[in-house]
């Protein structure tokens, strides 16, 4: 395992780089180029997702967590429409 600071101070343990699930979209690794490349990454343990924080403070879902889970409820969140592509 290695170790990963969140872009919110969280620190976590992760998969080692090399061992991704898609090396070509790993919100740890390699992230995408997605409209929320630039937000800080928080983890929430209470969910097992990778949320993106706006600039105004609210988590979304990380695209490249989305495309990786295999629960439809990973998109459920508190929505204030800057998830959405531009």
């Amino acid at each position: 395992m290695e170790e990963y600071r969140t872009g919110t101070g969280q620190l976590i343990y992760v998969h080692p780089r090399g061992l991704c699930q898609d090396p070509t979209a790993c919100v740890i690794h390699e992230p995408s180029d997605h409209h929320m490349i630039g937000w800080k990454t928080h983890w929430r343990g209470d969910r097992g997702l990778m949320e993106r924080i706006c600039p105004h403070d609210i988590g979304h879902p990380d695209p490249d967590h989305l495309d990786y889970s295999n629960e439809q409820t990973d998109g459920v969140h508190g929505c204030d429409g800057c998830c959405l592509e531009h």
